[in-house]
């Protein structure tokens, strides 16, 4: 995902987001009052009264919007996601996740997508996310056995890569499907693996 001109519905709801966290922040000095400190003001992603912040946010949320069209990320706060502290550890992480699945596809899988995104995105200029999944009901838990995703945000270029893999049971997405009462997980054979990459 790259800057660019937004949808219609896009707008509307990146401003009422935007919104919506000015609100949460309370009066601030500018406006003549006491500055209101809450704890959506410092973040994972930085302090949320800084527009750049509030921007990456509802960018992040927008994109998970977009991936996931059946699910709604609106109500997601900045506490949602962590900062990788690395690249060199996001990328041991996957490439060692996906090498206990397949090792011939880790060291195929895994040349390409990193070229792939430093050709794209300067990975080394990168600011790296992760969204914290509900593991309850959420589009990166439901099924899954493990998902891994991340947000790679180039802020010279104002670009944002997104990224998520994941290894879900054949079977235990069919039971799910047929409104399964059985919430038991076997791990087996039946296996796939789904990635998805925009950028």
């Amino acid at each position: 995902m790259s800057a660019g001109k937004l949808a219609p519905s896009e707008k509307r709801l990146a401003s009422s987001l935007d919104k919506q966290l000015i609100h949460e922040l309370g009066p601030t000095e500018d406006q003549g009052l006491p500055h209101s400190i809450s704890p959506a003001s410092a973040s994972p992603l930085g302090s949320v009264n800084e527009v750049a912040t509030r921007k990456l946010l509802i960018n992040l949320i927008l994109t998970l919007n977009n991936t996931f069209a059946d699910y709604d990320f609106r109500d997601l706060k900045p506490e949602d996601f962590v900062r990788e502290a690395s690249l060199e550890m996001v990328m041991n992480s996957l490439n060692s996740k996906i090498a206990r699945v397949d090792d011939a596809l880790n060291t195929e899988f895994c040349t390409k997508l990193w070229q792939a995104l430093t050709s794209e995105m300067s990975l080394r200029e990168c600011e790296i996310y992760s969204y914290v999944a509900d593991l309850d009901d959420d589009a990166l838990s439901i099924g899954k056995i493990w998902s891994v995703n991340y947000f790679f945000y180039n802020k010279k270029l104002k670009k944002l890569a997104f990224f998520a893999c994941w290894i879900k049971s054949k079977s235990r997405s069919r039971s799910i499907e047929e409104d399964d009462d059985d919430d038991g997980m076997a791990m087996d054979s039946d296996q796939e693996m789904d990635f998805e990459l925009d950028d």
